[in-house]
């Protein structure tokens, strides 16, 4: 029994990656642990329990860092009288009749945040020692009845099936996470596979030698090309040091892609000191791996136009030394290059320079707006309201026969050039003109520079044909940085899926929107409510038609829910299925309806539950969040597809909703 739960409680420090896992039992005085990883058991007083001081509410209970907690800062466990936790997790061991034993604890003298899935599995592995501790019941109130009387025959035997489908659960508790597990003997071979690792793997082939591994199951070093060997195999190396943290290699499966996998292990170590084996487990992290190459090129896109800039730069350097007889301007160039660069409006900046440059009367930048049309970006000269725009189709028009033939072109008398367009000419009043194409180091147009002389211009000179074609090159690269750091900036604040706030500009808004009532007191707009929705049974629906099919539904609820919000109202997306609401100037009462309405317009057949809280003086957006969180698990509880609010004084109030 003993070497069963102290089992659990190491297969508890894999998942976690704790450095202390403990199952402990605990009665009205004393807190005695039945097994210990990375700590020695001994009872201890239940006053002086961490433990103790929550598991009878019979509920999870995660603190990433006690030491910034308030109800445990002073605790002798915390502060270093008696040690210095700083992650702590305690999962209550119910009996089936929801007595309270003791915990599964899981601590560590580091700060860290538990992941969802890591939660779910310790109490998975709770659940497996309140089993363990049926059995035995189990078998003792057996053997009593066997010695009681035989015609209880029948009786003890459906009680040992019972026990073996307890047995059975164990062995589903480690096939239910998504966590890879390999068991391996002392010698390095295969004992067995979760589903999680056969899914990856495959079956295991018992009785091959370790050094055959990377062959047979595709194991790769992190940059997916140099095969491991047998000692640099993750499962070797726990054998030869004992445990592992976080080792990355790559799993080349047949008929899939790459994944790649980080691994933590430990050996396994009998009652008498002997290995007996070594446990692994498998974490796959290649979305993270994905989102890391992302970032490295969007660095390496802000590192090559910083390169193209300062080659800009030298380039503009080296002309200003070949221009001595023009200084002035030079010095000229140099100045409105430096106003576009750091500008915060480069477009308009660009016109500006190009009409003080060339002593025109007006200037003008003309971009492609992606609908059919040359369009003016950035006006100087011009009457208020001016707009100039062509079809990007039209035969005529000057500034479209500079940006196709990729060619500075010059016209003393425009209104007799062919290609002159009658109306832009009248709408600007251009008597003569040049026109610059805009072209990034590729060659690719990126617009127009129209110079307008409301006077003619018999001749160009050189000096001014230089100047226009070093302004469009800074143009160019000034424009596709500004382009870039917009996509960036809207990047960083929006989901890739959705399209909807993220969680890190949710956190921005919420602040603002709880600063923006606390200001108003009691007066109008004091009211603000948050409300947390989850699509139910998403999983199931996920796995029956498909990831493409789920990422459609999270999109199509995305636009489906933003139809029934205001301007003000803020719709981000949560995490996974999750969706959070803040409806400023909107109290939790009249919030229902608008729940309501969202949870009907869920597409393709689904529904969603959701939670509601209403904003308190003296709250912040976590505080808020957690009520919200609780109506919504209420809400989960009671059957799904339901809006639930949480009232003032703590309680949930469900909403019953009827679809149609």
């Amino acid at each position: 029994m003993d070497e069963q739960i102290d089992a659990l409680a190491r297969v508890a420090a894999v998942v976690t990656g704790a450095a202390t896992v403990t199952v402990n039992l605990i009665d009205a005085h004393r807190h005695c642990p039945l097994s210990a990883v990375g700590a020695p058991r001994r009872s201890i007083a239940r006053s002086e329990s961490l433990c103790a001081t929550h598991f009878t509410a019979g509920k999870p209970f995660h603190v990433p860092d006690l030491s910034r907690d308030p109800r445990y800062a002073d605790h002798p466990w915390v502060d270093g009288r008696l040690g210095a936790v700083r992650s702590y997790t305690s999962i209550p061991l119910l009996s089936p009749d929801g007595y309270a034993l003791g915990t599964l604890c899981a601590a560590d003298e580091e700060p860290r945040r538990l992941r969802a899935e890591q939660l779910a599995a310790l109490q998975d592995l709770a659940g497996a020692v309140v089993a363990l501790f049926e059995r035995r019941r189990q078998a003792t109130t057996n053997a009593q009845l066997v010695a009681e009387a035989e015609e209880q025959r029948d009786l003890v035997e459906l009680l040992m099936a019972e026990a073996e489908h307890r047995a059975e659960l164990n062995t589903a508790v480690l096939a239910s996470v998504d966590v890879g597990i390999v068991v391996t003997d002392p010698d390095g071979r295969l004992v067995s596979f979760n589903d999680t690792a056969r899914d990856w793997l495959g079956a295991p082939q018992t009785g091959l030698p370790p050094a055959a591994h990377a062959s047979t199951y595709g194991l790769f070093s992190p940059d997916g090309t140099t095969p491991l060997d047998g000692e640099d195999l993750p499962l070797q190396r726990v054998l030869t040091e004992g445990v592992v943290h976080d080792v990355e290699m790559v799993l080349r499966a047949a008929g899939r892609g790459d994944v790649s996998i980080t691994c933590s292990g430990r050996t396994v170590v009998g009652a008498g000191g002997e290995v007996l084996g070594a446990v692994l487990a498998l974490h796959d992290v290649t979305p993270a791996r994905q989102r890391q190459a992302q970032l490295q090129a969007a660095h390496t896109q802000l590192e090559q136009a910083h390169v193209q800039l300062e080659e800009t730069h030298a380039q503009l350097a080296q002309r200003s030394e070949e221009l001595t007889a023009h200084t002035r301007q030079v010095e000229a160039l140099a100045g409105a290059m430096r106003t576009v660069v750091c500008s915060a409006d480069p477009h308009q900046a660009i016109a500006e320079a190009a009409r003080e440059l060339t002593g025109a009367e007006a200037a003008y930048l003309m971009q492609p707006d992606g609908q059919g049309h040359l369009t003016s970006t950035a006006m100087t000269g011009f009457a208020a309201g001016t707009q100039l725009s062509l079809p990007m189709s039209s035969p005529t028009g000057l500034p479209l026969h500079a940006l196709r033939t990729r060619r500075q072109v010059f016209v003393a008398d425009v209104a007799t050039h062919p290609e002159a367009d009658p109306v832009m000419i009248a709408a600007s009043g251009t008597v003569s003109g040049v026109w610059q194409p805009v072209l990034n180091s590729s060659g690719e147009a990126l617009g127009v520079l129209g110079v307008i002389w409301r006077r003619r211009v018999g001749e160009l000179p050189a000096t001014v044909t230089a100047m226009l074609q070093t302004l469009a090159r800074e143009a160019a690269h000034t424009i596709e940085r500004a382009d870039l750091l917009v996509q960036l900036a809207q990047a960083a604040q929006h989901d890739a899926l959705t399209g909807l706030t993220n969680r890190r500009r949710w956190d921005e808004v919420a602040h603002h929107e709880i600063s923006h009532a606390t200001r108003a007191g009691a007066g109008p707009g004091a009211d603000l409510t948050f409300a947390l929705i989850d699509l139910d049974h998403f999983k199931t629906y996920n796995d029956t038609h498909g990831h493409l099919a789920g990422d459609e539904l999270l999109r199509s609820f995305a636009l489906a829910a933003a139809t029934h919000l205001r301007v003000v109202d803020t719709l981000a997306r949560w995490g996974g299925e999750e969706f959070v609401v803040a409806l400023p100037g909107c109290s939790a009462a009249d919030a229902v309806a608008v729940a309501d309405r969202i949870r009907a317009s869920v597409p393709h057949g689904q529904s969603a539950t959701i939670g509601l809280a209403q904003w308190r003086p003296g709250e912040d957006a976590a505080d808020v969040l957690d009520r919200a969180d609780g109506a919504l698990y209420k809400g989960k509880h009671d059957g799904r597809d339901r809006t639930v609010l949480a009232d003032e004084g703590g309680r949930l109030v469900p909403r019953p909703f009827l679809r149609d």
